[in-house]
């Protein structure tokens, strides 16, 4: 047997930390992100920059123990009282920017009393501007800049030459950090918003969606007319023409749709080429005149596509969605009486009309 040795020996795996530890980081983490607001985490901060203060002190200043650490205590305790009893939800955004403020003047204040001490704690600086960027809008930084940097002075004893280049070099490092974080903040926010937008909009027609259209149909009522329109052999075309063409028809037929809602209406894709439009305060014969008007504008486009619809109008004794199941219901009931006409729960509401005559009509 050949001697293994030790350089043939496989090195040993880095030490990595042990999976329960890591798990209750990220469950930490987790928590605090799902919980994350301005005033909470503000109060979290203010919090552990007392506790930071408490914790070292006394390795700073021993004989100052008993009293800057009875005054550090109390007013800890007094800003967590304030921070947790006053009403901050009700009070205006700009609230928020007291507890990076009371942070800064106390550190200045025990600075004061003891001249130098609080200097140490110049890194809390970073902190409460790394809370800034987080919270408040870009411009912020910059604005609370002097305030800051005024504490900073005298949480160091006072100005000197030596301090004056600290303080311009700590003053660069605070705004980066604050005006990064709030330009990365706003932008995420901007991309969330789009894609909040994006999960509600059907892509290829531009009306909403189903999601859409389920959260907006449980705010209906009664009064409200519901009306789902499907373009009649709409597989006959996609199997002549291709998908491409098809895919054409249901993106112009919803143009077609945006151009004739009325400001109020509401209109989105309820899958395939079934297209679902909610009215408010409408009756059934003023969603038929709609309807009618909409049949003018597309058979301009299209002569060779129509469609069929079904109208039902919400009651008190029904909720929406069984508004639409009798649109849907009726709408079937337009297909088998012919295609190309509007019906309600009680039978037909318009007239068939053919093409030629609906151009007719439009010129």
């Amino acid at each position: 047997m050949r001697d293994v040795s030790p350089r043939d020996t496989p090195p040993s795996p880095a030490r990595r930390p042990s999976p329960g530890t890591h798990r209750g980081v990220l469950r930490l983490t987790e928590r605090l992100a799902r919980s994350w607001d301005p005033v909470a985490g503000g109060r979290l901060m203010l919090l552990c920059t007392g506790l930071v203060v408490l914790a070292t002190l006394p390795m700073l200043a021993e004989h100052l123990v008993r009293t800057l650490g009875v005054m550090v205590a109390l007013v800890t305790a007094v800003s967590w009282l304030v921070v947790t009893l006053l009403p901050w939800q009700r009070l205006p955004r700009w609230a928020t920017l007291l507890l990076p403020v009371f942070a800064w003047t106390a550190l200045a204040v025990m600075g004061y009393t003891e001249p130098g001490i609080s200097g140490n704690y110049s890194g809390l600086y970073v902190l409460w501007f790394a809370y800034l960027g987080l919270t408040r809008p870009p411009g912020t930084s910059l604005a609370l800049l002097p305030l800051a940097g005024l504490d900073y002075l005298i949480s160091w004893g006072g100005p000197s030459w030596t301090l004056l280049v600290r303080v311009l070099i700590a003053s660069a490092v605070w705004v980066l950090l604050g005006e990064l974080l709030a330009a990365l903040i706003q932008r995420q926010n901007a991309l969330a918003t789009d894609l909040r937008a994006l999960a509600r909009i059907d892509t290829l027609t531009n009306l909403a969606n189903r999601r859409d259209l389920d959260e907006r149909l449980a705010g209906a009522g009664p009064g409200d007319t519901v009306v789902l329109c499907d373009l009649d052999h709409f597989k006959q075309l996609n199997d002549t023409l291709g998908h491409a063409a098809g895919d054409t028809v249901l993106a112009e037929f919803g143009l077609v749709i945006r151009a004739t809602l009325r400001q109020p209406d509401y209109a989105a894709r309820y899958g395939g080429e079934e297209f679902a439009l909610l009215l408010p305060a409408t009756s059934a014969g003023q969603a038929a005149t709609l309807l009618t008007r909409l049949r003018q504008r597309w058979a301009v486009l299209h002569p060779e596509v129509t469609f069929s619809a079904g109208i039902a109008t919400c009651r008190a004794d029904a909720s929406a969605a069984d508004a639409l199941a009798e649109a849907d219901r009726a709408m079937y009931a337009a297909k088998a009486a012919g295609r190309n006409r509007d019906h309600g729960v009680g039978g037909p509401v318009t007239a068939p009309a053919s093409p030629a005559e609906l151009i007719r009509r439009s010129a």
